[in-house]
């Protein structure tokens, strides 16, 4: 409820509020907008990396915003302008679904579009994965989880839809719920947000939850090591050693000895942006994100691929892919 007060504070008038359609508002002319422009509406500090998403494989579902928290999480957000929001939660879980195996590497040149976009701003893959681990705030950062958030906001929620997010959180799905109400005073249309689920009373035993599924998550990525990190702390590779473009190409693309393109070295950095660089223009890169420009830049019509492990294709100078050579110790090793 909101009250106006006058110039003299001496009366207060009760505000009504109002709906979005009574107001002529639509959900992605305008809500979609306000939201985008003004992430805290939801609750919360958020870094939206692109906005309709369609890039389903298999499906013509189109999502409002996907966004990245403090905590380093992929966050779909779904936007409703009926305070019915009929069906919001399946939706929203069904993208959540979607998205899960999306890595900071699939996500980069949507974010990448999504700047040039709305922004006129021009940045490359590179400055925009600075951009998402310098918003992100934890230092055990490496990689988003398989666990998207989901944040539905809506002018209001039906008691199906309350009821089914609070099962699902009790299965440790992370599904809020926002409301935002609109009220005319004046010419100006005020939109106030508050978020519903979870209450202010849970977040304490929301916080500790998270902290403990932190840890967990942490003692599993020391017993799960990336490629490079297997072969760097084994010594199978070392830093500044060379590396070669050169296993199961595309048939659009063909190895060239000598071709700095195709050629890179091992920084001996085990971080996801700074593991190899790249003899072409002598900055650093994931090596599955090196892959992929060099891919999209030789494809005949442009296209960016995706899911691509660089290690793969990228082999050392006997020819042996790093893949390959990884695979292999930790057979030896599980003997």
């Amino acid at each position: 409820m909101i009250f106006s007060i006058s110039n003299g504070f001496d009366t207060a008038e009760k505000v009504e509020s109002n709906s979005f359609a009574g107001l002529n508002i639509w959900e992605r002319k305008h809500i979609q907008e306000w939201v985008q422009q003004n992430p805290e509406m939801l609750g919360e500090e958020l870094l939206i990396v692109t906005t309709e998403f369609d890039r389903f494989v298999n499906s013509d579902d189109r999502l409002d915003l996907l966004a990245v928290d403090r905590d380093g999480n992929l966050v779909v957000v779904e936007l409703k302008r009926d305070p019915i929001a009929g069906y919001a939660d399946l939706q929203a879980v069904r993208y959540a679904a979607m998205v899960s195996s999306m890595t900071v590497d699939k996500v980069l040149p949507y974010f990448v579009v999504y700047r040039q976009k709305h922004y006129a701003e021009e940045i490359s893959l590179t400055e925009a994965r600075k951009r998402i681990f310098d918003f992100v705030e934890m230092p055990s950062f490496a990689e988003f989880s398989s666990k998207p958030r989901i944040i539905l906001c809506a002018e209001g929620f039906s008691q199906e839809i309350t009821t089914t997010v609070l099962w699902l959180r009790g299965f440790q799905v992370d599904l809020s719920c926002v409301t935002i109400t609109p009220y005319k005073i004046g010419e100006r249309i005020i939109v106030v947000p508050k978020v519903a689920i979870p209450l202010e009373e849970a977040k304490q035993y929301l916080i500790d939850i998270k902290i403990k599924e932190e840890q967990v998550e942490q003692s599993e990525r020391k017993q799960n090591r990336r490629t490079l990190h297997v072969l760097l702390d084994e010594g199978l590779v070392k830093a500044d050693e060379p590396i070669f473009l050169k296993n199961a190409l595309p048939s659009y693309l063909e190895f060239k000895e000598g071709d700095p393109t195709f050629d890179a070295w091992i920084t001996g950095k085990t971080g996801r942006s700074d593991s190899v660089r790249w003899k072409k223009d002598s900055e650093e890169y994931s090596i599955s994100a090196l892959t992929e420009i060099i891919f999209n830049q030789f494809h005949p019509s442009g296209k960016y691929p995706g899911g691509i492990n660089g290690n793969w294709h990228w082999v050392t100078a006997s020819g042996t892919p790093l893949w390959t050579l990884a695979a292999e110790f930790r057979a030896k090793s599980s003997n």
